[in-house]
C-alpha cells in the first residue's frame, strides 16, 4: 500500500477547495433566487422557491460526508425535487430555483463518476425528469416556460456529458492501475520461480549424488529416488505454470538482486556527480527470502526512473540500502520535488506497492519537506 502524509494533505486541501467553490456557487444562485423574491419579479419566484433550493442544496452537500454514497444522495435529491414539483402543482404556486438546478447537476455528475451501467441509465433518466421536466411543470405555460425548459434541457445534456466523461476516465485509470498491479504480481511470480527452481534443482542434484554414494540399502535408495522424482516433477510443473503466465514470451534474464544496485546507480549517473549510494557493507551478498532482494532492486529502479521522468532538474539523489535484523529498507530521495513537477503516485509506484504488499511490506512515496521527494520500501526478512 502506498502511504504518504504529504499526498494526503494535498488531497485534503483539494477537497476543501472544491467544497468552497461549490458552496460559493450555491450561494450565488440562491442569492439570485432570493433577489427575484424580494424584488417581486414578474417571473415565477416565491418564498417557496428559495426554501426549496436551500433544501436541495443541503441534501446534495450531505454526499461529502465520509462513507456517504453519492448515488443514494442523488436519489434523495431527485425525490425531494419531484416532491417540490408536485407541491407546486397542487397549491398552484409556480416556483423555479436556480440553486436547486445547480445542486441537481452537481450531484448527478458526482453519482455518474462511479456508477455501473444500469445505475448510469437510471441516473440519466432521473436527472432528465427533475432537471428538464420541473421547469415545464412548475412554470405557467408561455414564453417563459419554453425558455426555461430549453435552458434546462441544455443543462441536463451538459451535466450527463460531463458525468459520463469523468466516468470513462475513472474506468480507464482503474483498468490501467489494475494492469500495473497484475504485471507486478506476474513479475514477482517469475522471480519466485527463479529462486525456487534453483533450490529445487539443488535438492534433485543432492538426491542423485546421494544415490551414488549411499549404501546398498533398498529403502534409502527408494526414498532418494522418490525425492529425485518429486523434485523433477515440481520443476516441470513450475516451468509449465510460468510458461503459461508469460504468454509464450521468449527467454528471460535471471531475477535481479541487490548486487545490481551499484551498477544501476552508475548507469543512472555516469559522472557520479548527482547520485550517492548509502548502503550497509556487504549488502550485495546478503542472503534474503525469495523475492525480497529482487523487489528491493525493482523499487530502486522504479524510483530512479521517476526521478529521470518527473524531476530531471534534481541535483542531489540519494539511494539507501539498509539491512536490519528483521527487514530490508531501500529508499531513494531527491531534491526535485520543488522543480515545478511534483512526482505523481502513478501506475509504476502502484505496481510496486502491490509487489511490496505481496511480501507483507510497506511502501511510502511522497514529499519529505524542503523540496525533497522520497520513496521508501520496508520488506520483512523474517529475522535473517
Amino acid at each position: 500500500m502506498i502511504s504518504g502524509t504529504g499526498g494526503a494533505e494535498r488531497l485534503r486541501a483539494l477537497r476543501w477547495a472544491g467544497l468552497g467553490v461549490e458552496i460559493i456557487g450555491y450561494l450565488v444562485w440562491l442569492g439570485v433566487d432570493a433577489l427575484f423574491v424580494v424584488t417581486g419579479s414578474s417571473l415565477p419566484w416565491s418564498a417557496a422557491t428559495a426554501f426549496t433550493g436551500l433544501c436541495i442544496v443541503v441534501i446534495v452537500l450531505w454526499r461529502r460526508r465520509p462513507g456517504v454514497d453519492a448515488k443514494h444522495v442523488a436519489a434523495v435529491a431527485y425525490a425531494a425535487s419531484a416532491a417540490a414539483t408536485l407541491t407546486a402543482l397542487v397549491i398552484g404556486q409556480p416556483t423555479m430555483s436556480f440553486g436547486e438546478q445547480l445542486a441537481l447537476a452537481v450531484v448527478t455528475v458526482a453519482a455518474l463518476r462511479h456508477a455501473d451501467d444500469r445505475t448510469t441509465l437510471l441516473l440519466c433518466a432521473g436527472a432528465g425528469v427533475v432537471i428538464v421536466a420541473s421547469p415545464y411543470l412548475r412554470i405557467e405555460i408561455g414564453s417563459t416556460t419554453t425558455a426555461f425548459t430549453i435552458l434546462s434541457a441544455l443543462g441536463w445534456g451538459g451535466t450527463v456529458a460531463i458525468g459520463l466523461v469523468l466516468r470513462e476516465a475513472g474506468s480507464r485509470r482503474a483498468s490501467l492501475l489494475e494492469r500495473a498491479r497484475a504485471d507486478e504480481r506476474l513479475e514477482l511470480a517469475r522471480d519466485l520461480h527463479d529462486v525456487v527452481a534453483h533450490q529445487v534443482t539443488g535438492i534433485v542434484v543432492a538426491a542423485q549424488a546421494a544415490r551414488v554414494v549411499a549404501p546398498a540399502d533398498p529403502d534409502v535408495a527408494k526414498a532418494l529416488a522418490a525425492i529425485e522424482t518429486a523434485g523433477a516433477d515440481a520443476l516441470a510443473a513450475m516451468r509449465a505454470m510460468v510458461g503459461v503466465l508469460r504468454g509464450g514470451e521468449g527467454g528471460r534474464a535471471p531475477g535481479a538482486e541487490l548486487g545490481g544496485i551499484p551498477e544501476m546507480v552508475r548507469r543512472f549517473d555516469p559522472d557520479g556527480t548527482r547520485v550517492r549510494l548509502i548502503a550497509d557493507p556487504g549488502f550485495e551478498h546478503a542472503v534474503l527470502p525469495a523475492g525480497v532482494a529482487a523487489t528491493g532492486y525493482r523499487v530502486v529502479q522504479e524510483a530512479l526512473t521517476n526521478v529521470r521522468r518527473h524531476a530531471p532538474a534534481a541535483t542531489r539523489v540519494e539511494v539507501e540500502v539498509r539491512l536490519r535484523s528483521d527487514e530490508l529498507v531501500v529508499g531513494v530521495r531527491n531534491d526535485g520535488a520543488g522543480s515545478g513537477s511534483a512526482h505523481p503516485a502513478g501506475f509504476g509506484l502502484a505496481g510496486m506497492a502491490e509487489r511490496v504488499g505481496a511480501l507483507d511490506g510497506t511502501l511510502h512515496a511522497g514529499p519529505a519537506g524542503d523540496g525533497v521527494w522520497t520513496v521508501t520500501a520496508r520488506l520483512p526478512v523474517g529475522g535473517r
